[in-house]
């Protein structure tokens, strides 16, 4: 179905810039209920000739522009590292200020878990980062249980999966691993991503049905916790130009879709 396929050429352009949800993208255009219906279908193994026809047209959408893309931005975070993290920061509190828009953070129960989930996620992520930095190596697990989180925030409109992995600091290398085809990655990445197809979606797709508030609040803190971490402190100023075009370009994005 070529209005699938285009769906998809753009949901993946939007999966692999951070800051942008493709789940967003899917509930403006009209056709996230009846996506991730198809979704759950196949999963359940219960698909039809019509669910199969519009996941394979949005999936072929997806990795057209994820391959095409992937040399192009693998190129300028290599080339511009501080611009690249500026620039994306700033679409990330983009998508922070998004969520902030759903959920009442000054209700007493969803603000403790922003406060919790911050702490301990920045602690988590600190520890993650200080071992790669000294080792070099990425821990296969950990590339599993990106795969893992990254689809699964993907169901999630205003939460982007290329979000939580640069946030995790695994953005760059899966980047780097799909344009040179680097299968040590994409491998463990892969598995990670079945998981979360198979178990997590249907698993938050109930928690968000019951516990909206309360997973909304969790994805804030570990937001927030994120850009701690990844944000980049330098002496190029065009470092924070490029965070505030970040910031703009996300409202900008935002006012589009939802037009």
């Amino acid at each position: 179905m070529l209005k699938d396929f285009i769906l998809g050429l753009i949901m993946g352009i939007a999966e692999l810039l951070p800051g942008i949800s493709g789940g967003t993208i899917a509930a403006i255009s009209g056709r996230y209920e009846i996506i991730l219906k198809s979704a759950s279908d196949i999963i359940s193994l219960k698909w039809t000739k019509k669910s199969l026809k519009i996941i394979i047209s949005l999936l072929t959408g997806m990795m057209i522009s994820i391959l095409l893309l992937s040399k192009i931005l693998s190129f300028i975070f290599n080339k511009y590292p501080e611009y690249s993290y500026g620039i994306f920061t700033g679409l990330i509190i983009g998508g922070l200020l998004y969520l902030l828009k759903r959920v009442d953070i000054k209700r007493k129960y969803n603000f403790l878990i922003t406060i919790s989930t911050f702490i301990i996620a920045f602690a988590f992520l600190s520890y993650i980062k200080n071992i790669e930095n000294s080792s070099g190596n990425i821990n296969f697990w950990y590339l599993i249980f990106g795969g893992i989180i990254a689809v699964s925030v993907m169901v999630l409109p205003g939460v982007s999966g290329s979000s939580m992995l640069l946030i995790m600091g695994l953005y760059k290398p899966v980047i780097e691993s799909i344009s040179k085809f680097n299968f040590n990655i994409i491998i463990p990445i892969g598995i990670g991503i079945f998981i979360g197809l198979i178990f997590i979606i249907k698993i938050l797709e109930h928690f968000m049905e019951v516990f909206h508030d309360q997973v909304m609040s969790f994805l804030i803190g570990l937001t927030i916790a994120g850009m701690v971490i990844i944000f980049p402190i330098t002496s190029k100023w065009l470092t924070y130009v490029f965070f505030i075009i970040g910031i703009f370009l996300s409202r900008y994005f935002e006012k589009i879709l939802n037009n």
